[in-house]
């Protein structure tokens, strides 16, 4: 008798966290909620089926409404990598379904996936682009070898071409969380649009969406070698700097895309300067409101009171960091600020500024690396952030990066 167990999965069924990993695969059959699809999920829904388990929200493997023998054997067809269909969980929440093999792909906006498709070697998958990554990331086409890839516009103005997108017939679309139910309703229900997006300035979840690239792709061994390779540097400055009192930790003043726009540790680029050896100095503050996407509009009175030992100023990549007249101008620019001269960071030469893209995307490990080195010189003595950033263009991006990464650069 075929064994069955009826499930308003919207409802009754738990989201189950997984506690071995800090990052799902959210891909549906990942029954027991870690980071990949493996023996352990047939197991887990086995458990289901007998009353030994609580479902989880990726128990549902076919998404059918019931948790039964199907579920089992489509997980086993995604293990083998023969599945027909695949079911997703995207970044919206919403349950997309994917046609496989993926062979025709629109990246409708920039960071939603680019990067993460040249790492592991799916960028050939790619029929059109965003012009914002022709635009603004021209290294990055340039790397996909995109550049004379069809143009589909550019959301951000909302002038994405959606006739180009239909006319090249994607298997599916990739869009930014915040865009996602509007690129949608302007497609065929044919045509698959997931919310996605790897240009964050998040280890854990860079590393999630990088396996979920490869189960979609079937590049699951070239995802987990970009994945061991941030991993590994990523343990390095979470092993050396965890034990670490607070006067041991330097403060730091996080300026990102405005004057006087900080990020706390939470979000943003405070959250890649994270847990490398320094206090920031908004953090538990409480003084300012929160805007929108987490950072906070600061007095420039009270970042002279808080005298921080070093600063960061984020630019713009293609700006000031192309050359190191450029570069240098603009060091000269923040130390000309009322009051600076009279700070600890800008006395002592700890006044940097560096490329926001260095924090974002796979390219995310590369930040955290440089913000370590700088926090903390003598932990970090052996280690040489511009060799790992070299190492992960030429390696993963078959590409050398066209500027500097931070200025001054940490000796």
């Amino acid at each position: 008798m075929k064994r069955t167990i009826l499930a308003a999965l919207c409802i009754s069924l738990l989201a189950m966290s997984a506690s071995a990993v800090d990052y799902t695969l959210g891909i549906l059959g990942n029954a027991n909620m870690d980071d990949t699809i493996d023996e352990k999920d047939i197991e887990y829904v086995e458990g289901v089926i007998k009353g030994a388990k609580v479902a989880t929200n990726l128990s549902d493997a076919n998404y059918d409404g019931k948790i039964d023998d199907d579920d089992i054997a489509q997980i086993g067809l995604i293990i083998s990598g023969k599945e027909k269909e695949l079911k997703i969980r995207d970044e919206s929440e919403r349950i997309v379904t994917l046609k496989m093999p993926l062979d025709r792909v629109v990246l409708a906006r920039m960071g939603s996936g680019d990067e993460g498709l040249i790492a592991i070697g799916a960028a050939d998958k790619v029929v059109g682009v965003s012009s914002g990554i022709k635009n603004f990331k021209p290294y990055i086409a340039e790397a996909g070898r995109w550049m004379d890839l069809p143009d589909v516009g550019y959301v951000y103005t909302h002038e994405l071409d959606y006739e180009k997108i239909i006319e090249l017939n994607p298997d599916i679309v990739f869009m930014e969380p915040q865009y996602v139910d509007e690129v949608s309703k302007n497609l065929p229900d044919t045509i698959p649009v997931i919310a996605f997006s790897l240009s964050v300035p998040d280890t854990q979840k860079v590393i999630s969406g990088l396996k979920m690239l490869g189960v979609m792709f079937g590049k699951e061994s070239e995802a987990d070698k970009v994945v061991d390779w941030i991993q590994k540097y990523d343990s390095i400055i979470e092993e050396r700097t965890r034990d670490l009192a607070p006067e041991e930790q330097p403060t730091f003043y996080l300026e990102t895309y405005g004057d006087w726009i900080t990020f706390g540790s939470d979000s943003g680029d405070g959250k890649a300067a994270a847990k490398c050896g320094g206090r920031n100095i908004i953090d538990d503050v409480g003084l300012f409101p929160q805007l929108d996407g987490g950072a906070y509009k600061v007095d420039p009175e009270w970042v002279l009171k808080q005298n921080p030992d070093v600063i960061f100023r984020r630019v713009r990549a293609q700006t000031d960091l192309v050359s190191e007249e450029k570069a240098k101008a603009r060091i000269l620019e923040l130390e000309n600020r009322t009051g600076w001269n009279e700070l600890k960071a800008v006395e002592n030469g700890q006044l940097y500024i560096y490329v926001a893209e260095m924090n974002l995307a796979v390219a995310n490990i590369v930040g955290r690396c440089y913000f370590a080195k700088i926090l903390q010189p003598e932990l970090f003595s052996d280690l040489n952030p511009r060799k790992i950033a070299d190492e992960y263009w030429n390696t993963f991006m078959g590409i050398e990066y066209p500027e500097m990464y931070v200025y001054p650069a940490p000796s």
